[in-house]
C-alpha cells in the first residue's frame, strides 16, 4: 500500500487513488484514474469523521464509478475525543478484520489504512492500566488528550451504496422499519454471543476493561449536558441523571458481569444504515465504537433515538420480542426474553450514563446536528418514563 495517508479530502486525488486503489487489488494495473469529484456528505452532523462520495473518471475496463472516502474530523476537540476512544484505529480494524467474518450487511471496504504510529487506543492493556488511576487524575490525563488534537493518520474507501435510502435519524422510522432492525441486530449479535468471534478481532474491548474511564469522561461532562437538556427533559429524567451519578461506574460494572457478552456496534441509529425497502436493511455503517458488551446497550441506544414519542411501550416490548425470536432463530438460547426485557430497562439508564458523555463532550454543531440532539433528547426523554426513579 502507498507509504502516505492523506489527512484532508483535497489531498485523495486521481494520481493518490490510482496507486491505493491498484495496490489493494480494487482496480487492476491497466487501469488510471484521471479525474475525480468530490461531494461532502454528512455536513454538520458527522461529529467524529470527514467523509465524501468521491466520483471517479478513469481510462481501463474496470467499472468502479464512485466511493466513500472517509477520515478523521478536523474539528479539534472532536477529533481529540475520537483519537481517545480509539475510534479511528477500531473502525479500519473493524473493516479489514471484523466485517468480513460476521453477519452483517456492510458496505464493501476498497482500501482501510491505518498509520504505523497508531497509539493503540483501543489496546486492552492499555486501558486496564489507566483504568486503576485516581477519577480525578484521569480527568486531568483525558483533558489533555483530548486537546492535544494529535491523531495519526486514518482512511477509508468505502463501497458507494447510492442506490440504497439512508436512514435519517431526525425523521425517526415506524415500527415496522424498526423490527426489520431488530432483525439484523439479532443476527449480528447471534454471530459474536458468547466468544464466537474471530481470532483477529483480539483489539476489541469491552466497555468493562475501563469503566472508571467512562465515568471520569461522564464527570468531565455532567454539567455541560445538564445545561444543554435543561429545559428538554421531564423531572422524571432529571432525576434519573442524578442517580446515574451516584451509581453509574457500578452499573457498569455490575451490567457487563451479569449480561452475556456480544460484539455490539456502539452507534447502531439510522443515520449509520442504509435500507433496499420499509423492512430490508442494505447496510449498516460507521463502525467507530464497536465492542464487547450488552446486547441490549444496541437495543436501546437504538430504540430511544429512533421511535417517535408517542409510541406506546407495548410496541417496544413487541420489537423487543422480534428480536428475542430472531435471536433464538440463529442459535442463542440461553437468554430468556424476561431477562432480555430487565436488561433492557437496566440499559437505558447505562445509555442515559453514555449520552451525558457524548452530548457534553462533543461540539455539535449547528443546523442538523442540533436538530438531531434535540429530537433523540425528547424520544430518549418518553423511553426513560418506564424507569423506576
Amino acid at each position: 500500500m502507498p507509504e502516505e495517508i492523506p489527512t484532508t479530502l483535497t489531498a485523495i486525488d486521481a494520481e493518490w487513488l490510482t496507486r491505493t486503489l491498484r495496490s489493494s487489488g480494487t482496480i487492476g494495473r491497466e487501469t488510471t484514474i484521471t479525474d475525480t469529484n468530490q461531494t461532502l456528505l454528512g455536513v454538520g452532523e458527522g461529529f467524529m469523521g470527514e467523509i465524501a462520495r468521491v466520483a471517479l473518471r478513469h481510462d481501463g475496463a474496470d467499472s468502479i464509478d464512485s466511493l466513500i472516502a472517509k477520515i478523521p474530523t478536523t474539528v479539534e476537540e472532536n477529533r481529540g475525543a475520537g483519537q481517545l476512544l480509539g475510534i479511528y484505529e477500531r473502525e479500519v480494524r473493524a473493516y479489514a478484520d471484523l466485517l468480513p467474518a460476521i453477519d452483517v450487511p456492510s458496505p464493501r471496504a476498497h482500501v482501510a489504512l491505518l498509520s504505523p504510529d497508531a497509539t493503540g487506543a483501543a489496546d486492552a492493556t492499555r486501558l486496564a492500566k489507566a483504568n486503576r488511576l485516581p477519577i480525578w487524575l484521569l480527568r486531568i490525563m483525558m483533558c489533555r488528550e483530548i486537546k492535544s488534537g494529535i491523531v495519526p493518520p486514518a482512511l477509508l474507501l468505502l463501497e458507494d451504496i447510492a442506490d440504497a435510502e439512508c436512514g435519517d435519524q431526525v425523521a425517526g422510522c415506524s415500527p415496522d422499519r424498526a423490527a426489520a432492525v431488530m432483525r439484523v441486530a439479532a443476527r449480528f449479535h447471534a454471530s459474536t454471543w458468547g466468544g464466537r468471534v474471530p481470532a483477529s478481532c483480539d483489539w476489541l474491548t469491552g466497555g468493562d476493561i475501563a469503566p472508571r474511564i467512562f465515568h471520569a469522561v461522564y464527570l468531565d461532562h455532567r454539567k455541560e449536558f445538564g445545561n444543554l437538556v435543561q429545559d428538554w427533559m421531564s423531572p422524571h429524567s432529571h432525576r434519573l441523571l442524578r442517580r446515574v451519578k451516584r451509581t453509574g461506574l457500578q452499573r457498569i460494572r455490575d451490567m457487563h458481569e451479569t449480561v452475556p457478552s456480544c460484539v455490539v456496534h456502539g452507534d447502531l441509529r439510522l443515520d449509520n444504515m442504509f435500507f433496499d425497502s420499509e423492512s430490508d436493511v442494505r447496510a449498516v455503517i460507521d463502525w467507530q465504537i464497536p465492542g464487547f458488551g450488552p446486547a441490549v446497550a444496541d437495543l436501546g441506544y437504538f430504540l430511544t433515538g429512533s421511535l417517535d414519542p408517542a409510541t406506546p411501550e407495548s410496541v417496544v416490548d413487541d420489537l423487543l420480542g422480534v428480536y428475542h425470536d430472531e435471536l433464538v432463530s440463529n442459535g442463542v438460547t440461553d437468554y430468556s426474553f424476561a431477562q432480555l426485557s430487565t436488561d433492557y430497562i437496566e440499559g437505558l439508564l447505562l445509555i442515559l450514563h453514555r449520552a451525558v458523555a457524548t452530548f457534553g463532550a462533543l461540539e455539535l454543531g449547528e443546523e442538523r446536528g442540533l436538530e438531531l440532539t434535540r429530537v433523540w433528547i425528547d424520544r430518549f426523554d418518553a423511553r426513560l418514563a418506564r424507569v423506576p426513579a
